[in-house]
């Protein structure tokens, strides 16, 4: 029987607004003292626009800046561990240690590896590359759905993907009405279908705090509109369901409209008010 060594692990987290509490999780961090391991698996620089248009309005410089600076702090250590200068126990306490900072680090957590590299490599393909699918990919495949929604009703040119808001503060949205003869009207699907209601309250909250500081600065448009997808009774649980339903409330109660992804008729009537009168 392979020996396991008890390693410690930490999520790496990008987040630009600490007024939101919205991350994104951006990278792995492990280590174990016991076989002097100590490496940290990070997104590529590259790779920005899933972060950018998660974060939108977001210049794609400030991410790449502050990955480039973590990552090269995690290098030192490695080097150093590896030469034996550092325990790898430390390394992981001064990498993971609480700052001020656009990079955060989760609470550490405990898992058993007989292959500390393999489970690195593990670890950030679950809680990276899948964390991404279901933010964004989810979202995406909504959106989509509802711009089919508004070709098939005809009205799809009289919309477009635009910021709401002046340069105080401003927030970008999928379909915007582009009329100056119509009044503005804004729609947004999202995604509340998380796994856990952590999250839900995570991913909805981001979003009620933009509508509620939208609406202090009186300027969110008068016709808002969300397109939920939300758990149903068969397919979420109990505690998924009650979060959603808060996310939704909370949006009700700024005078937003609050449909089903899937309700066509609901969606087309909200969006046939970006039709211009003449």
């Amino acid at each position: 029987m392979k020996t396991k060594f008890a390693c410690q692990y930490a999520i790496v987290r990008f987040m630009p607004y600490t007024e939101t509490g919205e991350f994104a999780n951006v990278g792995v961090v492990l280590a174990c003292p016991e076989s002097g391991f100590f490496q940290a698996k990070l997104s590529p620089t590259n790779r920005t626009q899933r972060v950018t248009d998660f974060f939108q309005g977001l210049g794609a410089r400030i991410y790449r800046e502050a990955l480039k600076y973590v990552r090269a702090e995690i290098v030192r250590m490695t080097r150093e561990v590896e030469l034996g200068n550092l325990a790898a126990h430390y390394a992981f306490d001064s990498a993971t240690r609480p700052r001020e900072a656009l990079i955060t680090f989760s609470q550490a957590r405990v898992i058993l590896a007989e292959d500390p590299a393999k489970a690195l490599d593990q670890l950030y393909e679950r809680f990276i590359e899948r964390d991404f699918a279901t933010k964004e990919y989810h979202e995406q495949i909504l959106t989509k759905g509802v711009g089919r929604m508004l070709v098939g009703a005809r009205l799809r040119p009289y919309f477009d993907d635009r910021v709401v808001g002046d340069d105080t503060f401003n927030v970008k949205f999928p379909f915007v009405s582009t009329s100056v003869d119509a009044p503005q009207v804004a729609i947004k699907p999202l995604f509340l279908g998380q796994d856990e209601p952590n999250k839900i309250f995570e991913h909805g909250g981001f979003w009620v705090s933009k509508i509620a500081r939208l609406k202090k600065h009186r300027l969110l448009p008068a016709h808002t509109l969300f397109a939920i997808d939300q758990p149903s009774v068969g397919s979420g649980s109990a505690k998924q369901r009650r979060a959603a339903q808060e996310i939704i409330g909370e949006l009700q109660d700024m005078d937003v409209q609050v449909v089903a992804a899937t309700d066509r008729t609901s969606i087309i009537n909200f969006a046939e008010q970006a039709k211009p009168v003449y």
